[in-house]
């Protein structure tokens, strides 16, 4: 137990007071403001992800990220498509995520080098990018378009278009998606839904205070 204390203390979960006691330290305060302001945009982006998810009657997701990887932090399911593999709180590695690539294009290039390719990166599916070089090529194309593509790169058979949200200081924070499963996507006018994603995605954009 006192290994476990001295390891909480040295990276501020907890806090030694003048009388020798523990108590919870600031960093607890730090990402419970975290999860806050995490939790207002979920509700700031929910008009916006049930409006793509009746338009397109398929699942729209919202993902923040930590160290290499998403967080599902809302999903707006329809009932004429719901895609399984995902729920609030799974995390994923950003490399094969739509929402993923979207957020790695705009991140600096210190945090890629650290969380991304720091370490292998594992193919999900056949069609996974799992090399530096292809990974680099897909972020510059993010960077044009504005917007990034998952092409069965997590799961055979689903495909989804995503777009980086960001804050008043332009820093991408969370990402928005619309997944087409298995066959959906033959039925969906491609390039009118990449512009509704990310129309919506600087609508919400426009909520935290990014200015174009």
């Amino acid at each position: 137990i006192y290994g476990l204390v001295n390891t909480l203390t040295s990276f501020g979960y907890l806090e030694q007071g003048e009388n020798k006691k523990y108590r919870l330290g600031i960093k607890l305060f730090e990402l419970g403001n975290v999860v806050q302001a995490r939790m207002d945009v979920r509700q700031e982006a929910r008009p916006w992800c049930q409006l793509l998810a009746d338009k397109y009657r398929t699942t729209v997701h919202l993902a923040a990220y930590s160290e290499g990887d998403i967080i599902y932090i809302d999903k707006v399911d329809n009932t004429n498509a719901v895609v399984v593999y995902s729920r609030i709180g799974k995390r994923a590695p950003m490399y094969c995520t739509g929402v993923g690539k979207a957020l790695l294009a705009y991140l600096p290039e210190s945090y890629v080098e650290k969380y991304i390719y720091s370490r292998p990166m594992k193919p999900m599916t056949e069609h996974t990018i799992i090399t530096r070089e292809a990974l680099e090529a897909e972020l510059r194309k993010i960077r044009e378009k504005g917007y990034a593509v998952d092409d069965e790169e997590i799961e055979p058979g689903l495909h989804c278009i995503a777009a980086p949200i960001f804050d008043h200081r332009h820093k991408p924070v969370m990402a928005l998606s619309v997944s087409f499963p298995y066959g959906r996507l033959w039925d969906v006018d491609w390039e009118e839904a990449t512009r509704d994603v990310l129309y919506y995605a600087r609508q919400i954009s426009e909520r935290l205070g990014c200015v174009a």
